[in-house]
């Protein structure tokens, strides 16, 4: 996908919203940097289901909302859901209010989001740690192969499972199973699950414990079975890269880390579980 086809999709989510949509064309407009990447409507995960951003800059870790109409009864809603959003991603959203404002106030309030956003990016330039947005490179594995490392805070993600048996050193055309064993690292496995209930499966992952629990619901007998095989593998080490749905609506795996099986709380009952011990993964050349 090119950044021009990118950008229109992106855009379009916003076209039956109009002051949500005049908002933020403005600001990318306004912002006018194409190595700067936005997403609408971004998912975002709360104790009770998922919320939508507005607008987000994820080099920049920065929220933007549109109050519009609605919002002037759910004032209380917005705080509950602001506070979910700064619990799950450490920062509140920028609020854009155009129920109650006219158009100049609504566009030097935009100005002041746009320059809080400006000074972001140039506060992580002056540190050099600021990634220009490359779309043609940021979901080839090749491109991170050559960095040596993946890190959470990249938000790497391959529309295939085998692209990561790839970053590991596999050179795989496809890959259709669960799992793929590390090639470079002992007793480690690629693990692609959906961490969520599917099928037989009913995965859960509690990202503030940095807790998965997996359970196979096929009947009592599998879910023992299951357990116990776990217990019993030498395989204790999962590199996580979890089957997603983009913001755009399509199927992707993205890296969600570093996990262990801790023995001491696996258990027929709880199930399989997995404790986060690691943010990063390393990158391999191909064999």
């Amino acid at each position: 996908m090119t950044k021009k086809e990118y950008i229109k999709r992106q855009i379009a989510r916003t076209n039956k919203k109009d002051y949500e949509n005049y908002v933020v064309t403005r600001i990318i407009h306004k912002i006018d940097d194409l190595g700067v990447k936005f997403t609408t409507q971004q998912y975002v995960k709360r104790p009770n289901g998922c919320g939508l951003a507005d607008l987000y800059f994820p080099q920049i870790n920065y929220f933007v909302e549109v109050d519009e109409g609605h919002h002037l009864s759910n004032i209380e809603g917005d705080r509950v859901r602001d506070a979910d959003f700064a619990d799950a991603t450490g920062v509140a959203p920028a609020r854009v209010d155009v129920a109650n404002s006219d158009i100049e106030q609504i566009n030097s309030r935009i100005d002041e989001v746009v320059k809080d956003i400006k000074n972001l990016i140039e506060d992580q330039k002056n540190l050099g740690s600021f990634v220009a947005w490359d779309i043609e490179n940021e979901m080839n594995p090749d491109s991170w192969i050559a960095k040596g490392k993946i890190r959470l805070e990249d938000k790497v993600a391959f529309r295939r499972s085998f692209e990561w048996c790839n970053v590991v050193g596999l050179n795989y055309a496809g890959w259709q199973r669960g799992g793929a064993t590390h090639p470079n690292e002992k007793n480690t496995i690629l693990w692609f699950p959906k961490l969520y209930a599917n099928g037989v499966w009913d995965n859960s992952f509690d990202e503030k414990s940095g807790i998965i629990i997996e359970k196979n619901i096929e009947s009592e007998a599998a879910k023992i079975a299951h357990i116990d095989k776990c217990l019993r593998d030498l395989v204790k080490t999962r590199i996580v890269c979890a089957r997603v749905k983009s913001v755009l609506g399509d199927v992707q795996y993205r890296f969600r880390g570093v996990f262990k099986l801790t023995d001491e709380r696996t258990n027929h009952s709880t199930g399989v579980v997995w404790r986060g011990v690691g943010s990063e993964m390393k990158t391999y050349n191909y064999l």
